[in-house]
């Protein structure tokens, strides 16, 4: 009996996902945010700030939460909450009244940090300039301190210090603040969560999350909603009627004065503004633009992270987490870039698609191997191990091959090669194809 109704169960969401998605997609064709050429001629244009999903410090907030305690490390996770981020918020309401260098090029000073006793370390996975710290923490003596690419907080109720670090010269700045939310924190720490044991180390010159054990995730299946090409003509382009359309083979090219839109049969979509606002000659400056202009394009945000900054490319990549792990796919699907080019040229890509509701899948948990079996299996595999620049744990994104608007996140070991994320299972086909989503 059981099993006749999980065979119907699946079905069921389904069609329930389904009906909620053309609702959504109603409501939004009928009522499309203008986004328009004219915002590129500087005309004021209001910014749709959705408490939700679209303020900034969720999309600029760290991406793995850490304790440290007398038992070691423990990486810290979530299916219901995004701790990190839950955590990161609390500092908003920090009264901070000073900041100093406390070191620099002291890597002994420095590792002693990251083994602080009684403490969260709070990571990104790229780092970010502590002039955007300024902005959504609100202290703006954060700002011309450099990079930054871990904060840890301590959870003793007799320290009034938190700590910006950066594995670069091993930088550390000591922040003084007036009472940390040690009550709040707590109680975010109290809620169910998922604990690994972890370690940090480096490949290459590059850290990464060591896992001594093997690690169990879960495997997680999901509907997707999709827009319309037209929904974003109109947000964009406005006047579509002005529009030249150009059909090639597997994509649609929609110009107008100053921009254009290129659409492909995989629902990705690439968004040329040749008249930016703008001159991107910082990081901080990238990273403002980006998601000022996601928000004005409609870019749904929703569970979606800061990722990574390339400058010499002035690129910034978004990319969607799920229970702090990132997704990776071979199309565009769950990730949104921007890039500054040639001076004068913003590009944008993204997809028509995103993802909607979760739905039950047969397989509940996958077990992956620890991070040693996993780099004995890539060496006896052949790969260079000189050549890796990246370890992590995140999730592959499987289509349907019947409905494109269902797929299933599969937890996998991913390989950085040639900046290039790669899934383990396939790498000894898709070295050269990985997923960098850079323009």
């Amino acid at each position: 009996m059981m099993a006749k109704l999980r065979r119907y169960t699946l079905p069921i969401l389904l069609g329930i996902a389904v009906l909620i998605s053309v609702v959504l997609s109603v409501s939004l064709l009928t009522n499309p945010a203008r986004f328009s050429g004219r915002v590129h001629e500087k005309e004021a244009t209001t910014l749709n700030t959705d408490e939700t999903a679209r303020k900034m410090i969720n999309v600029y907030s760290p991406t793995q939460l850490i304790q440290n305690s007398d038992k070691g490390k423990e990486l810290l996770t979530s299916s219901s909450t995004n701790l990190v981020s839950e955590i990161f918020k609390t500092m908003q309401d920090y009264h901070y009244s000073h900041i100093e260098r406390v070191s620099q090029g002291n890597q002994k000073q420095y590792n002693q940090m990251l083994n602080k006793s009684d403490s969260l370390m709070l990571n990104y996975n790229n780092p970010i300039s502590s002039d955007m710290l300024a902005q959504i923490l609100h202290y703006s003596q954060f700002k011309d301190k450099g990079d930054v690419k871990r904060l840890i907080v301590p959870l003793k109720s007799s320290y009034h210090y938190v700590y910006l670090l950066n594995d670069d010269k091993y930088t550390i700045y000591k922040v003084k603040v007036g009472t940390l939310k040690l009550k709040t924190i707590k109680q975010i720490l109290n809620q169910k969560m998922n604990k690994n044991r972890i370690e940090l180390r480096s490949v290459n010159g590059n850290s990464y999350i060591y896992f001594p054990n093997q690690v169990k995730m879960k495997d997680y299946g999901y509907m997707l909603q999709e827009q319309t090409q037209n929904s974003y003509l109109n947000r964009i382009i406005g006047n579509t009627t002005a529009a030249s359309v150009k059909h090639q083979k597997d994509k649609t090219i929609c110009s107008s004065q100053n921009q254009d839109l290129t659409f492909d049969n995989n629902d990705d979509v690439i968004y040329n503004n040749y008249r930016p606002n703008q001159k991107i000659t910082s990081q901080i400056g990238a990273l403002k633009s980006a998601y000022q202009n996601a928000v004005q394009l409609g870019i749904s945000l929703e569970n979606t992270k800061f990722d990574t900054y390339n400058p010499k490319k002035q690129n910034v990549n978004y990319r969607l987490y799920i229970e702090g792990f990132p997704i990776y796919s071979d199309q565009q699907l769950g990730v949104y870039n921007y890039r500054f080019m040639n001076g004068n040229v913003e590009r944008f890509a993204f997809s028509l698609r995103d993802f909607e509701v979760p739905v039950p899948t047969d397989k509940q948990t996958i077990t992956l191997p620890n991070s040693r079996n996993l780099l004995i299996d890539l060496e006896n595999s052949g790969v260079n191990m000189k050549q890796i620049n990246g370890i992590r744990l995140g999730y592959q994104v499987i289509p349907d091959n019947q409905n494109k608007l269902i797929v299933t996140l599969q937890p996998s070991w991913f390989i950085k090669i040639n900046n290039q994320w790669i899934n383990y299972r396939s790498l000894d086909t898709q070295i050269g194809k990985g997923n960098s989503n850079e323009l």
